[in-house]
C-alpha cells in the first residue's frame, strides 16, 4: 500500500460506503475522488457484479457516496432537489456516453426520461430518493443526514435495491486489481 493511501477506516470515516441489504457479492471500489490537495476521498463508487477479469460490461449495480460540499442548497440545509437531480443525471449521462460516445443527443436527457420518488431504507431508516428512469438506466439519489449524497445506479429497467446497509469492514470489499 502506498504510504499516502488512506486506510480503510479513514475512508469510511470520511465517506460512508454502502451495499444492498442481502447482497452476497463483495463490492469493488471502482472509483474515488479526492479534493484538490489530497486528503481522504470526497466520493467513492462501489460496484457489484462488475468483472475486472475479462470483458467489463459495467456493473450490475453501483452505489456512489459523495460528501456534500456544495453549500446549503435551496432549503438552507444541504443539497436541494436540483443538486440531487444533477447527481442522477450525471450518472445517466455517463452511461449514455459510454454506449454511444459520438451521439449529439447524449448531452441532454433523452425523451423517455421520467422523474419519480422512491424511499430506500438506509441503515434501517427510510430516506427519500429522487429517481431518474431512462432507456439506459435507473438512477436514484438521496441526501443522508450528516452531509452525504448517495446514488444507486443499475442498467435499465431497474429498479435498484429497496434497502442499503453500511459497509464497515474491508473484507466486505473485493481486493483492487489493476487493469494495466
Amino acid at each position: 500500500m502506498h504510504p499516502d493511501t488512506p486506510a480503510f477506516d479513514d475512508v469510511v470515516a470520511a465517506v460512508p460506503l454502502f451495499a444492498p441489504v442481502g447482497e452476497d457479492r463483495r463490492g469493488r471500489v471502482s472509483s474515488t475522488t479526492v479534493a484538490p490537495g489530497g486528503g481522504p476521498p470526497v466520493k467513492v463508487v462501489v460496484d457489484f457484479g462488475s468483472t475486472p477479469e475479462g470483458p467489463d460490461n459495467g456493473p450490475d449495480l453501483e452505489i456512489a457516496t459523495r460528501v456534500w460540499e456544495g453549500g446549503d442548497g435551496e432549503d438552507g440545509h444541504g443539497p436541494g432537489e436540483r443538486d440531487i437531480r444533477a447527481f442522477c443525471a450525471e450518472r445517466d449521462l455517463m452511461e449514455r456516453r459510454m454506449r454511444d460516445p459520438l451521439a449529439a443527443q447524449s448531452f441532454a436527457l433523452p425523451a423517455d426520461a421520467a422523474w419519480s420518488a422512491h424511499d430506500i431504507a438506509v441503515d434501517g431508516a427510510d430516506v427519500a430518493f429522487t429517481v431518474l428512469r431512462t432507456s439506459a438506466s435507473w438512477v436514484a439519489a438521496g441526501a443522508l443526514p450528516g452531509g452525504a449524497l448517495v446514488r444507486v445506479f443499475t442498467p435499465a429497467p431497474g429498479p435498484g435495491p429497496d434497502a442499503l446497509r453500511r459497509i464497515t469492514e474491508a473484507a466486505e470489499l473485493a481486493p483492487v486489481h489493476g487493469r494495466g
